[in-house]
């Protein structure tokens, strides 16, 4: 009995000490979890004043300011590293110099130096082509989905990669930047797999559609797909089965369409003439194979 006495003895000793010990573990968690949390929305202000500039100097087509916002080793899913991916907006910005960008932040999540930044896109413009000596001028519509990595270095947040979710795009000449076209692709596909692409046009009864459906890998310089021109039906619909590169790196599904237009100028006579070109894309990212999965049986 002296024995349970003498343990009960010793538990009422140490419990004060216990609990004085808890208590001071819960001050000390409770404020380190209130400066993290602190820090954490000082960096989320911080990565927000970064985007804003960051467009700003998008819309203004400023190389120099723009490349201060960015990781020596940035690298992207599509394997563009900091060069090659400057060296690409440098080209887009020739061809288009007018085009504007809309950057909305869906969230935010920051781990300690590194953060993922989930965004909407949008982007538009205009350009101008000759063809047969004849210039004219297209629109440029751009919207897509994306996270942006981002490294705090020295007090300071860069864009360290970016992942495109998905990306649809679309230049549109004449009167093609009235009419409904939808192109249909998968987001995401296997190296190699075999896909499904279709096309779909609402355009008046009197129109003549030709077009083509084809795939383009991401590289840079890129290369413009030779495809033959097909007939589209008067359900106004093409489909196509594409396989997707070997050499896992991802692509875009893309469609390229000849409107043309029919008017009766009086009695049997008509005019047929060329009312509109558009070339619609739609991103789709290739999974590559992994060799080093085995499958007992």
């Amino acid at each position: 009995m002296k024995k349970i006495l003498f343990t009960l003895l010793l538990v009422a000793l140490f419990l004060p000490s216990i609990n004085l010990s808890a208590d001071a573990a819960l001050v000390s968690n409770r404020t380190y979890r209130a400066e993290q949390k602190k820090e954490i929305k000082q960096d989320i202000k911080l990565i927000k004043e970064l985007f804003a500039t960051h467009e700003l100097a998008a819309n203004k087509h400023d190389v120099k300011a723009l490349e201060h916002f960015y990781a020596d080793n940035y690298m992207n899913n599509d394997g563009f590293d900091k060069k090659s991916y400057f060296k690409s907006i440098e080209s887009t910005w020739k061809a288009c110099d007018d085009l504007t960008y809309n950057t909305k932040i869906l969230s935010i999540n920051v781990n300690g130096d590194h953060a993922s930044v989930y965004v909407d896109e949008i982007a538009s413009g205009t350009i101008t082509e000759t063809i047969d000596s004849i210039p004219i001028s297209g629109e440029i519509h751009s919207k897509s989905k994306g996270i942006y990595q981002l490294i705090k270095i020295n007090g300071v947040w860069y864009i360290s990669g970016e992942t495109s979710l998905s990306d649809e795009s679309s230049l549109l000449y004449g009167e093609a930047r009235f009419t409904n076209i939808e192109l249909q692709a998968p987001e995401q596909v296997g190296a190699g797999e075999t896909y499904t692409v279709s096309l779909k046009v609402d355009a008046t009864p009197n129109t003549f559609i030709v077009g083509s459906i084809d795939h383009d890998p991401v590289t840079f310089p890129s290369k413009t797909p030779q495809s033959e021109l097909r007939a589209l039906p008067k359900s106004q619909f093409l489909e196509r089965l594409i396989k997707a590169n070997s050499d896992n790196i991802n692509e875009y599904a893309i469609a390229s369409l000849a409107i043309s237009k029919v008017n009766n100028v009086g009695g049997d006579n008509f005019r047929v003439y060329m009312a509109g070109l558009a070339c619609v894309m739609k991103r789709v990212n290739v999974v590559p194979k992994n060799n080093f999965i085995k499958l007992e049986d």
